[in-house]
């Protein structure tokens, strides 16, 4: 499992153009506070990032719903056209905004990311008290 210093960690080892690349999903929760920890680290990357990791031999697999997911290292995932409408930055990296979470956690619609949105909801209220 992968908590908040480790995904730091291991995305600033990256050393990914900050302009080319956004944290989401599980990862992006823990970042923000809402979540310990996370099995991988999702990313939302621009056309040109993708293509560099084209170049460099990584292969990607295409999801039911039509995405297309390539895996980076044991830990980092990119997904092609995973858009955010937000981006927060928080401690040096680009974050998706929690409602942008809601957002795509409500298009997928799986148990789990039904159970993360009542988490993020319960997380946001409970921080405006």
């Amino acid at each position: 499992m992968l908590n908040k210093a480790s995904i730091i960690k291991i995305i600033k080892d990256m050393e990914l153009p900050l302009n080319e690349y956004w944290i989401t999903s599980g990862a992006a929760l823990v970042i923000h506070g809402v979540k310990e920890d996370t099995n991988d680290i999702d990313l939302g990357c621009t056309t040109n990032l993708w293509e560099h990791f084209l170049q460099k031999g990584c292969n990607y697999r295409v999801e039911e719903d039509s995405s297309k997911i390539m895996v980076i290292n044991d830990s980092v995932e990119i997904i092609k056209d995973w858009f955010v409408d937000e981006i927060e930055f928080i401690d040096g990296l680009p974050i998706g905004s929690l409602e942008s979470i809601k957002k795509q956690k409500s298009k997928l619609g799986r148990e789990k990311d039904i159970r993360d949105i009542k988490i993020i909801d319960e997380f946001i209220k409970n921080r405006k008290i």
